[in-house]
């Protein structure tokens, strides 16, 4: 070989060796430097209550139809639809002639029957005195006591009529019988009052009650007294508020044809003269609370369909595939792929570096 090419060889020869001698240091220098190190967290078993949301309705808790209890003609009518009433007044007023005229008819046959009473009393202790001077037998003794039993019997008899009577003739007066406000009159002056016809709709004013209805197998879970939180009703461009812990009634009777049982919740006196019936309104129930595994949201990889997170094992992250459960916000229900108190990447992108290492320090949950 000449010379030069010898030289030349010899040249290329250590510029390779250099080169390869610098990639190695290189790689060893790469080697060497420390990867980032990512927080880690624990899935946890967290007890989570669950709770349903059910569309419910206020109602009055006490309200009332009225309806006439004798056939008479309607004199007056006496209030409107909206109006507020008193207990004991007048709200429709009947012809009571009849009545009236009846009353004084069993008043007068009251004081005849106490007039014979009277007299066989009289006649019962002149017959006593009689016997015990021997002026009279004992049968005629015992058809005194006889005439006065029937005489007391007859003005019991009396008394129990005027007493009818009475009754009867209140009934002409349609009165309040707690206050309240008129909520329908179906009734004019003029018309013909029939016994069980509806004159007059009433509610109270004074408390208001919720009502949903909820499946029976639902109902059975909350139990007879469940307590519930209501969403209250808010007025345009104010925010909602919400009654905590309030206790409901579970009524223990199913509608057959829709399997549902009523729930009421009493609201608190002040709350209930914010509102009327008829309002819609939210009532939220808590279930018995259940084990779940849960892992933050941040630590979670999305890359398309997959759903994964990367594991804490041996100095490194091994990127393991999940299945997701409930939403809980800033968590995540984990139905399969990770177990309890196994370690988890805070950081999923950094944990993905191939030098990544698990933090020294565990991440605050």
């Amino acid at each position: 070989m000449p010379p030069f090419a010898t030289l030349v060889w010899r040249s290329a020869t250590v510029l390779l060796v250099a080169a390869i001698l610098w990639g190695a240091t290189r790689n060893a220098g790469a080697q060497a430097a420390p990867g980032p190190e990512v927080k880690v967290t624990a899935a946890q078993l967290l007890k989570i209550g669950q709770g349903l949301d059910w569309d419910g309705a206020l109602q009055p808790v006490r309200q009332s139809t009225l309806a006439a209890q004798t056939q008479a003609r309607v004199l007056a009518v006496k209030v409107r639809a909206g109006d507020r009433v008193r207990a004991g007044q007048v709200l429709v007023s009947l012809d009571n002639r009849e009545a009236a005229a009846g009353v004084r008819q069993s008043s007068a046959q009251e004081a005849q029957v106490q007039a014979a009473l009277d007299e066989a009393r009289a006649a019962h202790a002149r017959n006593r005195r009689l016997l015990q001077q021997g002026f009279i037998s004992q049968a005629a003794m015992d058809a005194a006591d006889a005439q006065l039993r029937q005489a007391e019997a007859q003005r019991s008899q009396a008394g129990a009529s005027s007493t009818l009577r009475q009754l009867a003739s209140s009934y002409a007066t349609l009165v309040a019988p707690y206050d309240g406000v008129v909520t329908a009159v179906m009734v004019e002056r003029g018309e013909l009052a029939a016994p069980g016809r509806p004159l007059v709709e009433l509610h109270g004013n004074d408390r208001l009650r919720a009502l949903a209805y909820v499946p029976a197998s639902v109902a059975l879970a909350l139990g007879p007294q469940p307590r519930v939180t209501l969403l209250l009703p808010a007025p345009v461009g104010t925010i909602a508020r919400r009654l905590e812990e309030v206790v409901g009634t579970i009524v223990p009777s199913a509608d057959p044809s829709s399997a549902t049982v009523e729930l009421r919740v009493d609201l608190p006196a002040e709350e209930s003269r914010l509102f009327l019936p008829g309002q819609r309104i939210k009532i939220h129930t808590s279930g018995a609370a259940e084990s779940m595994l849960v892992i933050p949201r941040a630590a979670l990889l999305m890359r398309g369909e997959l759903q994964a997170v990367y594991v804490a094992a041996h100095e490194r992250f091994v990127l393991r595939a999940v299945r997701l459960g409930r939403d809980l916000g800033e968590r995540v229900e984990v139905l399969a792929g990770l177990r309890a108190g196994e370690k988890i990447a805070l950081d999923p992108v950094r944990a993905g570096l191939s030098s990544a290492r698990p933090a020294k320090a565990q991440a605050a949950q």
